[in-house]
């Protein structure tokens, strides 16, 4: 494990993409999807439509920068 919690969790995707050749990319997205609902329900209730919110505008943010559609800083 990294410093990076990002570079973690990709390499650990990537690492799975890898050893299986059929993987179901869709599959993994929708996963990934369950994880974030998961951790989203971690906060106080109070907070999770915010913090539902931030999470769908940085992953179309992330999405348009790292496609070249928008220019950004898509570093960590």
């Amino acid at each position: 494990m990294s410093d990076c919690l990002h570079c973690d969790i990709n390499e650990m995707v990537q690492k799975h993409l890898d050893e299986n050749e059929k993987a179901d990319i869709a599959d993994i997205a929708g996963r990934m999807a369950e994880s974030l609902a998961d951790l989203i329900l971690m906060v106080p209730e109070v907070e999770q439509a915010s913090l539902l919110a931030h999470t769908i505008s940085h992953l179309g943010e992330m999405f348009l920068q790292k496609s070249g559609a928008v220019e950004g800083d898509t570093t960590h």
